[in-house]
């Protein structure tokens, strides 16, 4: 069976728990779901790249967000600001992507 990108958002979206999303997150106009799988998925306006889709066109549906190297990556939480979205990966990884004006560094 071949996998498919698509996330389904409807309570009837069956009993496989690893499709089903585990998280949300809201930036000003754009939405980050996480999947039971750790797979990040963005909609709504996609200006300044909040949407990680590589563009910057709007998305209507939920989108599968792409890492590079994806390999191993399972995500486990998501936040988004207005203009930016975040995905915190199991092994402690923080991926940001979005508008970048100003970076803070700060060691944790």
């Amino acid at each position: 069976m071949e996998e498919s990108d698509d996330v389904s958002l409807s309570p009837s979206s069956g009993g496989n728990l690893a499709r089903k999303v585990v998280a949300v997150a809201a930036g000003e106009a754009h939405t980050l779901a996480l999947t039971g799988d750790g797979y990040v998925y963005s909609w709504g306006r996609g200006m300044f790249g909040r949407l990680g889709t590589g563009s910057e066109s709007d998305e209507l549906c939920p989108v599968r967000v792409k890492f590079k190297p994806e390999k191993g990556l399972k995500f486990v939480g998501v936040a988004a600001g207005a203009y930016h979205s975040l995905a915190l990966a199991d092994d402690g990884s923080i991926w940001c992507w979005g508008y970048n004006i100003c970076i803070l560094h700060n060691r944790i």
